[in-house]
């Protein structure tokens, strides 16, 4: 259990980022936290891999070359097996405007790279027990 699951069970996180090295910094934070972490490089496969393992959240960045973040998230909501799982964006995108696009799209949560290590694990186990957002 890390100190802030209060559940004492791991969290099941899928990462959807097209920079490999976001993908593995996120994989190795959350594992050394306690928590399970399976990843798409691409997006391209990203939903019906989603749904074949049904995570607690999805970390996905808001731009990438194949995939857009913001028809992920969205897509993902149109799912009645998915639409509860928490999607909570990564992205250097700072502008007011992205935030609420991506509010629009269903995301529980926007958080900003640079990742801050001491924020990064307690805000997803945050977002997460808190449950997904009333829309």
């Amino acid at each position: 259990m890390t100190p802030g699951m209060a559940s004492g069970k791991p969290l099941s996180v899928f990462v959807v980022d097209d920079d490999p090295m976001i993908v593995e910094f996120v994989t190795t934070v959350l594992q050394d936290a306690g928590h399970e972490v399976r990843s798409d490089l691409v997006g391209l496969t990203a939903i019906s891999e989603i749904a074949a393992c049904r995570p607690d959240v999805v970390l996905t960045d808001l731009m990438m070359a194949a995939v857009d973040g913001l028809a992920l998230c969205r897509e993902l909501r149109r799912k009645p097996r998915l639409n509860r799982t928490a999607v909570i964006f990564m992205t250097s995108r700072t502008e007011m405007v992205w935030r609420d696009q991506a509010a629009a799209a269903g995301a529980d949560g926007y958080i900003e790279k640079p990742l801050d290590l001491d924020t990064f694990v307690p805000t997803i186990e945050r977002i997460v027990e808190t449950g997904r957002n009333p829309k």
